[in-house]
């Protein structure tokens, strides 16, 4: 019998150990019956213990929401505030008085949210942020309203009582002598991101461009008027004011002192009236009185003070606002800064003669010496050359100057000799 074992199908195999496949699933068989009994201890869990986690799931719940609603939506829909656009785009300041002004402000504002916020009634108050929104020189209300993506806000025409005087002064200042500054924003209000009701503060800089000195600023068409006018003028021009902003401005009726160069010679004043600048040139008409006698005694100084005006065919004048009017009333907060800005100009006194002779011209006093105008206040009209003396051969002699024949090159030779004959008969009656 034993010899026969080897005539036995498979003896001479050896140990039969399981193919790879079959390990393979033996070891899923294994890990899943794992996995099921983890299962089923966690589920025995939670049917043993569900009553704790029902605890701990409320009192986390209790705790996360007020959080979430009472801190993490009101951070949120601050930070919102807080990195959202706004931008001025138009600004008007009307009808000055002492103590108010009337008020126009649209700016736009982009939440950069999908979503739109209701805004209850808000009044944004307007300061220097040097002096904190306590100080603040105005307070504009804006109604309450809905704002979503890039949307416009503002108000119309709205009487605004200026609330610090110093406050304002401060803002005008800047506003006329810088090339921009910032237009302090500060507000409180609720805000509605749907049923969520959250505190919101809008502190914000718009920084905007402003007057910078009037930089730019000009006297043109300059005439020295012969006669002297019914009101007293003797001088009118255009004087062109720039605005490189946004902003308007309603000024008033300006007066002016003229003073010779750079110096504190005041040769005459001047008057400009309802000023309101707007973005842009901004030209008016001025009506002057030019002291010929303070200039005259006062020669010397007057021509030290033009020296490089003069060298360039020019005369100097600046001009100093003494007083500001609007509407019959003194506003003294823009006399104050407006007073402490000289603005200066380079005359053509090429354009004046040629203005002022064109201007006695067309009135008819140079070719009609005897006509009605001869009854006007004005210069007394002299027969003969011979009498005139030094200052009538002084500015006879410009006649034969090569620099005023360049400046009337376009006029004919014998109406120049006759414009220039007639300037020497009203030098020499002065």
């Amino acid at each position: 019998m034993v010899g026969m074992g080897k005539y036995i199908i498979g003896g001479n195999r050896g140990i039969l150990t399981p193919e790879r496949d079959e390990s393979g699933q033996l070891e899923k068989i294994g890990s899943s019956v794992s996995s099921t009994s983890k299962k089923n201890r966690f589920r025995r869990h939670c049917r043993r213990f569900w009553c704790i986690y029902l605890i701990a799931n409320v009192v986390f719940l209790a705790i996360f929401l007020p959080v979430f609603f009472l801190v993490a939506i009101p951070a949120i829909a601050q930070m919102v505030v807080n990195k959202s656009d706004l931008r001025i785009v138009n600004a008007e300041v009307m009808h000055p008085t002492p103590d108010t002004v009337r008020m126009t402000l649209e700016a736009k504002i982009n939440l950069k949210l999908a979503l739109g916020v209701r805004l209850d009634p808000v009044v944004f108050y307007t300061f220097v942020r040097s002096s904190g929104h306590d100080n603040a020189y105005a307070g504009i209300k804006i109604p309450g309203q809905t704002i979503k993506g890039n949307y416009s806000l503002g108000v119309t025409d709205q009487l605004t009582p200026i609330l610090n005087l110093t406050s304002w002064e401060t803002f005008v200042r800047q506003a006329v002598f810088q090339k921009e500054t910032a237009l302090s924003l500060y507000g409180v209000t609720t805000g509605y991101l749907g049923v969520l009701k959250n505190h919101i503060v809008l502190d914000k800089d718009v920084v905007i461009p402003t007057l910078n000195k009037f930089n730019g600023f000009s006297i043109a068409n300059s005439t020295f008027v012969i006669p002297v006018e019914d009101d007293g003028s003797n001088l009118i021009a255009n004087i062109t004011l720039p605005n490189p902003t946004a902003l308007s401005f309603e000024v008033g009726t300006i007066t002016l002192d003229l003073k010779s160069g750079n110096t504190s010679l005041v040769i005459g004043s001047a008057t400009v009236k309802d000023v309101i600048l707007r973005p842009g040139n901004n030209t008016f008409p001025l009506r002057g009185v030019l002291d010929i006698g303070t200039m005259i005694a006062n020669l010397t100084e007057v021509l030290s003070s033009q020296g490089s005006a003069l060298r360039k065919g020019a005369v100097s004048l600046t001009a100093v606002t003494k007083s500001i009017v609007s509407n019959g009333t003194p506003i003294p907060y823009y006399t104050k800064v407006l007073g402490s800005l000289p603005l200066v100009a380079n005359v053509s006194i090429g354009d004046v003669l040629r203005n002022s002779l064109a201007h006695l011209g067309s009135s008819g006093i140079l070719s009609d010496p005897d006509d009605k105008h001869k009854q006007r206040r004005g210069p007394v009209q002299l027969d003969g050359p011979v009498e005139y003396g030094d200052a009538y051969s002084q500015v006879a002699s410009l006649k034969h100057n090569r620099h005023v024949q360049k400046v009337f090159k376009d006029e004919n030779p014998e109406r120049r000799d006759a414009m220039i004959d007639s300037l020497a008969r009203y030098y020499a009656s002065l």
